[in-house]
């Protein structure tokens, strides 16, 4: 599990259509880049980190997520 700098994590709740709610982090998705000065790490979006340690990415309108088939949160 990669450690993030705590100014970028943000705790939200999430809640499934079956009224199911779970405590999740919103964390940065970070990647390397190649520059001429070295390698630098740039943030490309954002992850859900679950209570469990599984990191999750978000759905293309960035306010749900799946964590199994056909088990969707949306974040509120």
């Amino acid at each position: 599990m990669n450690w993030y700098k705590l100014e970028k994590i943000v705790n939200r709740i999430a809640i499934a259509i079956n009224g199911d709610e779970i405590n999740v982090k919103i964390i940065p998705n970070e990647k390397r880049q190649n520059t001429s000065a070295g390698v630098i790490s740039v943030e490309v979006g954002k992850k859900v980190l679950l209570e469990s340690g599984q990191e999750v990415s978000l759905n293309l309108d960035g306010k749900s997520f799946y964590t199994a088939l056909n088990q969707m949160y949306k974040l509120i």
